[in-house]
């Protein structure tokens, strides 16, 4: 047979295989018409590549993952169950409804919140501190490390071979090794350079460590998508730590970012969390009076050598995912672009906007309220970025000011409405956060600690360049181009 011949026949299996995808596609799709339309476009021109991304990167198998995650999680709460009736009233952090607000639009949030799967309480009583870059975070999380006396869990998205992963592993194992029961869980692509012998010292030591939703070529498993994209730190259930920060070398050189650390009730949420995902990648259940409630039991962790200013503050823990129905993230987002009253400002890496979320924005935009969105100069992915850009137009139309933070690749994902409350975590603006990953951030509520996070975004806006409509006229036709080319393939970023 002909080479000619070879690759007509590819072709025509290419083309088979395209159509046979169409209704997957058009079921998965539903009510994404734009999603739906990008993948049928890609079958259409590159019909391999097409296939070929779509049941690596598509929906495939979630209904499957779903069930599984929810039979996960219904184990989860119903063993806590009979822990929380042991516990007493203050002790109590599972989801149900918040306490009474007092305002209308603090009705309209109560309402939200009590009907959206894995939200937690709003619970008084938590401090709050701050911590910027990898700089500050790192000392504090080895210092909790350090300091650990029971256990310690573990829960990063990226985790690489390198020299702050080892000394992370280090510290861990040393712990492992005086004792405290130590549980690390890293996503199976993000963690991927330390899910070989990396860990092998830890497990030696006696602890464990599992990889989240594992990618198997041989298994029918190779899915990308629905990664697990959170950050969490909890030692011996006292104090947590979450943001947007990972673990490795990169961050602490030219990677701006947020962490936050947490005391008070608000940590047994955080638990929830990991302990639904630790019964998920291993089926060992964390449901036990050692875990929760341990803030009541004793003061706060203190932590050599770190002193960061602390505010209280009213918080819940928001954790969400594609397992379920609605994603609370992204409601609580549209939420906060269509109550606010004064501001919103959101500091983003990634900012991909679907047609609900671009509305919210540029609908608050022209009722006067002041949005701001201050995206990367420099972003550690490029396609991404050209994909971000392409939105300039429609959103400095409605008003929406937007700032490119230029001396370091901005990583931060804070969002703040008005004067008294805001949202950190693991959670872009983007589709994949609010679709795809499973994040968790914290929503919290309080003047003083929105006014301290408040005066670093101004800092931050400072240091950064404000883009203008007549600047994004003045971009060259190819850049226009691969913008537009980027802006087609939104809908799968």
């Amino acid at each position: 047979m002909s080479l000619q011949a070879i690759l007509l026949t590819a072709e025509a299996c290419a083309l088979v295989l395209a159509l046979a995808s169409v209704p997957s596609v058009l079921i998965e799709r539903r009510g994404r018409p734009t999603s739906a339309a990008v993948w049928l476009l890609l079958f259409l021109f590159v019909p391999f590549v097409g296939v070929l991304l779509w049941w690596s990167l598509g929906r495939l198998y979630m209904q499957r993952r779903r069930r599984r995650r929810r039979r996960a999680k219904a184990d989860v709460v119903g063993r806590l169950a009979s822990v929380r009736e042991s516990m007493t009233e203050r002790q109590l952090t599972g989801p149900h409804p918040a306490l009474t607000d007092r305002s209308t639009r603090d009705q309209a949030r109560r309402l939200l919140f009590s009907e959206s799967d894995r939200v937690f309480a709003s619970r008084r009583g938590n401090r709050v501190r701050v911590f910027v870059d990898a700089a500050e975070a790192y000392p504090a999380f080895l210092a909790a490390i350090d300091a650990a006396r029971d256990h310690i869990h573990f829960h990063f998205y990226i985790y690489q071979d390198d020299e702050t992963g080892r000394r992370f592993r280090d510290a861990l194992v040393a712990a492992a090794r005086r004792g405290v029961s130590v549980r690390v869980l890293v996503d199976a692509v993000g963690g991927a350079p330390v899910a070989g012998d990396f860990m092998e010292p830890l497990k030696a030591a006696g602890g464990h460590f599992e990889t989240f939703s594992p990618v198997r070529f041989l298994r029918r498993r190779l899915i990308l998508n629905f990664r697990n994209h959170r950050k969490i730190l909890i030692v011996d259930g006292r104090t947590a730590f979450t943001g947007g920060i990972n673990i490795g070398d990169e961050y602490t050189r030219d990677w701006h970012d947020l962490a936050i650390q947490l005391d008070g009730p608000v940590v047994d949420q955080l638990q929830e969390v990991f302990a639904e995902d630790w019964f998920y990648a291993c089926g060992y259940s964390l449901a036990s009076q050692r875990y929760f409630g341990c803030h009541e039991r004793a003061g706060d962790l203190e932590l050599a050598g770190v002193r960061p200013v602390s505010h209280g503050a009213r918080c819940r823990v928001i954790a969400s995912g594609p397992d379920t129905p609605k994603n609370a993230t992204f409601e609580i987002f549209f939420h906060g672009c269509t109550t606010a009253l004064r501001r919103i400002w959101i500091m983003t890496p990634y900012l991909i906007p679907d047609q609900a979320m671009l509305v919210a924005l540029t609908s608050a935009a022209q009722r006067d309220v002041d949005v701001r969105l201050l995206v990367p100069r420099r972003s550690d992915v490029p396609f991404v970025q050209l994909a971000c850009r392409s939105y300039y137009s429609e959103l400095l139309g409605a008003g929406v000011k937007i700032f490119e933070y230029e001396p370091a690749v901005l990583h931060a994902k804070l969002l703040l409405f008005d004067d008294d409350w805001c949202m950190l975590g693991s959670a872009n603006v983007d589709i994949r956060s609010f679709r795809l990953n499973f994040e968790a951030s914290v929503f919290l509520e309080g003047e003083a600690l929105t006014a301290h996070l408040a005066d670093l975004f101004v800092r931050d806006q400072k240091n950064a360049v404000q883009v203008t409509a007549d600047a994004v006229a003045r971009i060259d036709r190819f850049t226009q181009i691969k913008q537009a080319a980027a802006h087609l393939f939104s809908p799968m970023l």
